[in-house]
């Protein structure tokens, strides 16, 4: 809910006993209690005024959302919720649309194209609120006075449920003290209170968190899934929501459910005023087995990965159970991370450097470490004139790249000696290009009398590296590097010149729906054994985003960083539609992680750690690990 009445006394007190010398948070806390039973004026507390005004501005978020929205209706049940002012959204694939945080940035060309695209996203159905007067004021802003034609046409006002499973804490203070239900029907006659009327459930004085997580988690268990309609809205209370991601906490680490949140520490951190979030549950045989939330803003990047079908075959819970996957929605993708460059080079020397003068690392994801501000243009300068501008390989890489085309040589692959590809897909920048024409210029090998020609190599903006502020992330012109490189396809770059490259890094969360983006195309080609040439930072994003319910193991070994021109096998399983090439579909990976490579040990003295020059080849425990998401 937005901010009440007393939130604003209370925050009164507080600041005055901080400004009277109260530095405890305990006394503190004391003083906001104090206030608050002292004003008996303040039972059921409406909202502020900024409170109302706050309800408008995430109105006007919910709106960007609906008004983009696809008229049809879907034919997928599964239902999914979460959050604050949780708007819900179906589980459907047919249809997906992509945004950027940040509109200044130009966003890809994928992108770009989608964004014109019908959104996922409804008006709900119902909307599940407290029966307290500051959750009821807010549940009308938002999806009542808020309303206009164009939602009118998208569909009818919500119904308005009163849940009193939802309501904050009963704490005994007077703002947690419920107006009788005849007060709130005059005042609400919009809302259906007769589950607060018959007393379901019953709330006792003086509850204790655990109390309000028993009672959100029996919701959540009990009723959640069997409220009729396939778009839910719920509005209630910080503290009600903290313990509900709690409940969903625990059954993450007890491997009962999958979660992905895009804020951190996403089981303790409290939300906002009228903070609207948005959340995919997915219940299969009527256990809930996954929770995909995001923030408003990124709600439309994640649409694709939010509306899956919930195609996987699944027998117990994930982190012991099994799953299979239907053959032809499969796709073998090998990603090959790139080999050293020069800018690799600087960086180490810079970071040498910084050592023998005691520099400090930065913390920051945000801030370049000391040894980075070689990658840094100087003021005035133009990054194009910067000499690590779209860096090159270093001879050495160019030889780790030659190693790896030799050992994918004599690699047994199909029935054929030697590993062959039907596509590469390859970053636009300069060392990528290099990687890949070392590796797959030439002919694999030669099997049944014939010469196998070399793979077609396409280059994609999806899988280049995190773009922005590093001089060696931008890339020179399609048409200097269609010279350079004229075994390219460059046919699906959308831009001659640099677009995305700017001071202005791109975030995390944009690298990882770009990830998703290069994971659905990849699902939907024709070729089923494709080779992906890519950048460390980039695979850190993508493959960070799964194996949350690994054991450690696994996990770290799908998720450990990516040494130079090493080779990670992974299995796509595409959701939705089985015909390739024509809708998009969110993907799920299935991963014998390093099967490829540790199978290479046996062929010779090329062995992973050498490709990779790393210090230690892969344990067995990294080694034909069947990994499912």
């Amino acid at each position: 809910h937005a901010e009440a009445e007393h939130n604003v006394v209370e925050r009164k007190a507080v600041a005055e006993a901080v400004a009277s010398g109260v530095s405890d948070k305990q006394k503190q806390d004391e003083a906001r209690r104090a206030v608050l039973n002292k004003h008996p004026s303040l039972r059921d507390a409406p909202l502020s005024k900024d409170g109302t005004e706050q309800c408008r501005t995430s109105g006007k978020k919910l709106g960007a959302l609906f008004h983009r929205s696809n008229t049809g209706s879907s034919t997928n049940h599964h239902r999914q919720q979460e959050g604050e002012e949780e708007y819900l959204a179906p589980l459907n694939n047919n249809e997906e649309a992509s945004s950027s945080n940040s509109p200044a940035r130009p966003s890809t060309p994928s992108s770009m194209r989608r964004s014109k695209e019908a959104s996922p996203f409804r008006p709900p159905d119902v909307v599940l609120v407290s029966p307290l007067r500051r959750a009821l004021m807010t549940a009308t802003e938002l999806f009542l006075n808020s309303r206009s034609e164009e939602d009118d046409d998208i569909s009818p006002p919500p119904r308005f449920l009163a849940i009193e499973a939802l309501r904050e804490k009963r704490t005994g203070m007077a703002c947690d003290e419920r107006s009788s239900v005849a007060e709130l029907r005059k005042d609400f006659p919009h809302v259906d209170f007769s589950d607060v009327e018959r007393g379901i459930p019953h709330v006792d004085m003086g509850e204790q968190n655990p109390d309000v997580r028993a009672r959100g988690e029996k919701f959540l268990d009990e009723r959640l899934s069997a409220i009729p309609g396939q778009y839910l809205a719920i509005v209630s209370h910080k503290g009600w929501l903290r313990e509900h991601r709690k409940v969903l906490k625990s059954r993450v680490e007890a491997g009962l459910i999958r979660a992905d949140f895009d804020v951190n520490e996403w089981d303790t951190k409290l939300y906002g005023n009228a903070e609207v979030r948005v959340a995919a549950f997915r219940w299969q045989d009527g256990e809930l087995i996954s929770v995909f939330s995001r923030s408003v803003d990124n709600a439309m990047l994640a649409s694709a990965t939010m509306m899956g079908d919930g195609f996987e075959f699944a027998l117990g819970p994930p982190s012991s159970g099994f799953s299979i996957f239907l053959a032809d929605r499969t796709t073998k993708v090998h990603f090959i991370s790139l080999a050293e460059g020069r800018h690799n080079v600087a960086v180490k020397q810079a970071a040498d450097s910084s050592r023998t003068l005691g520099a400090s690392a930065s913390q920051n994801d945000d801030e370049a470490y000391p040894s980075e501000t070689v990658l840094l243009k100087q003021e005035g300068e133009s990054a194009k004139d910067h000499p690590l501008y779209d860096a090159r390989l270093t001879r050495k890489g160019v030889g780790q790249a030659q190693r790896l085309r030799d050992m994918l040589s004599k690699r047994p692959s199909g029935g054929r000696p030697f590993t062959a590809f039907d596509l590469v897909v390859v970053s636009p920048l300069t060392r990528a290009l290099e990687t890949a024409r070392e590796i797959f210029s030439k002919t694999p090998g030669t099997y049944g009398g014939e010469v196998v020609p070399p793979p077609r190599m396409e280059v994609s903006e999806d899988c280049r590296e995190r773009y922005g502020r590093y001089v060696c992330d931008g890339r020179r012109s399609v048409s200097e590097l269609l010279e350079e490189f004229p075994m390219f396809d460059f046919t699906r770059m959308q831009y001659d010149q640099d677009m995305l490259h700017s001071d202005e890094r791109e975030t995390g969360i944009q690298v990882q729906e770009r990830a998703i983006r290069l994971l659905e195309s990849l699902s939907r080609r024709p070729e089923r054994c494709i080779a992906v040439v890519t950048h460390t930072e980039f695979l850190r994003h993508l493959f960070g985003q799964f194996g949350d319910t690994l054991h450690e193991e696994d996990r770290s070994c799908l998720q450990r960083t990516a040494k130079n021109c090493e080779l990670r096998s992974v299995v796509l399983c595409s959701h939705g539609a089985v015909e390739r090439d024509e809708d998009t579909r969110a993907s799920t990976i299935r991963v014998p992680s390093l099967q490829s490579l540790s199978s290479l040990t046996a062929l010779g003295d090329e062995t992973p750690a050498d490709i990779a020059e790393s210090t230690a080849p892969p344990s067995k425990e990294e080694a034909e690990v069947p990994i499912s998401f």
